[in-house]
C-alpha cells in the first residue's frame, strides 16, 4: 500500500513537471513575429564569435561577455566559441552616437562577400553567414550595468533568431527581447521559451 501511494506520488510530481515544461514551451509564439525563420550559417551550434576593441574602449565588453555566456546557456542547441575577425560568423563592435538618435544597438546581417541582408529577409527565411552587432555607448551613457547586459543581450538575442517581444502578438513584461532600457542581466523565461523553440533544450 505504501508502495502503490508513492508510485502515484511520483506520477504525479513527474506529470506536474512535464506539464511545466509543455506550458514554458507553449507560451513562445513560433510565428515570425519573434522568431525568424533564417539563421545564420551552420546553425547555432557553432558560431564563431570576434569582439572589436572598441567594445573594451567603450566599456562594454561586460555586457557582451554576459550576453554570450547567458544565451550559450540557454539551449543545448547554442555553442559560441572565440575566432579571428576574418573568420568569425558574429562580430561586435561599439561606437558613441555612431547609430541614429536613441537607437542602442544595432544588428545587421551579411555574406562573407560583403553583401548585405534585410533583417526582414531573414525573419522570412533566407539564410545569413555573418552578422555584425553594434553597441551604442553614447546613447546608452550613464546607464546602469543591468541595463547595459539587457542591451548586449538583445542585440545579440537577434543573431540567434529572436525578433522584438513588442510585435504581436505582445508578450506582457520586461524581456530581453522587448525593445527599451529595462534592468535585466539575463534572459526571462519567456525569451527562453523563444530560443529553445527555434534550438531546442
Amino acid at each position: 500500500m505504501r508502495n502503490l501511494k508513492r508510485t502515484k506520488k511520483l506520477i504525479l510530481t513527474s506529470m506536474t513537471v512535464a506539464l511545466s515544461l509543455m506550458a514554458a514551451t507553449a507560451s513562445a509564439d513560433t510565428g515570425t513575429a519573434h522568431i525568424k525563420i533564417g539563421s545564420i550559417s551552420g546553425g547555432a551550434s557553432s558560431i564563431t564569435y570576434w569582439v572589436d576593441s572598441s567594445v573594451a574602449s567603450y566599456g562594454q565588453n561586460g555586457g557582451v561577455d554576459n550576453a554570450i555566456s547567458k544565451w550559450d546557456a540557454a539551449s543545448s542547441g547554442i555553442s559560441f566559441s572565440s575566432a579571428s575577425s576574418s573568420t568569425a560568423k558574429l562580430k561586435v563592435y561599439a561606437g558613441e552616437y555612431s547609430l541614429p538618435a536613441n537607437v542602442y544597438g544595432e544588428t545587421s546581417y551579411w555574406y562573407f562577400n560583403g553583401q548585405q541582408i534585410g533583417a526582414g529577409a531573414i525573419t522570412n527565411g533566407q539564410n545569413y553567414e555573418v552578422a555584425r552587432v553594434v553597441i551604442d555607448a553614447g546613447w546608452t551613457s550613464g546607464w546602469e550595468q543591468s541595463e547595459r547586459y539587457m542591451n548586449a543581450g538583445h542585440e545579440i538575442g537577434h543573431v540567434l533568431g529572436l525578433n522584438h517581444f513588442e510585435n504581436a502578438p505582445a508578450h506582457s513584461g520586461d524581456h530581453w527581447m522587448k525593445s527599451g532600457k529595462y534592468k535585466l542581466t539575463s534572459p526571462t523565461a519567456t525569451d527562453l521559451a523563444h530560443v529553445r523553440t527555434k534550438w531546442g533544450w
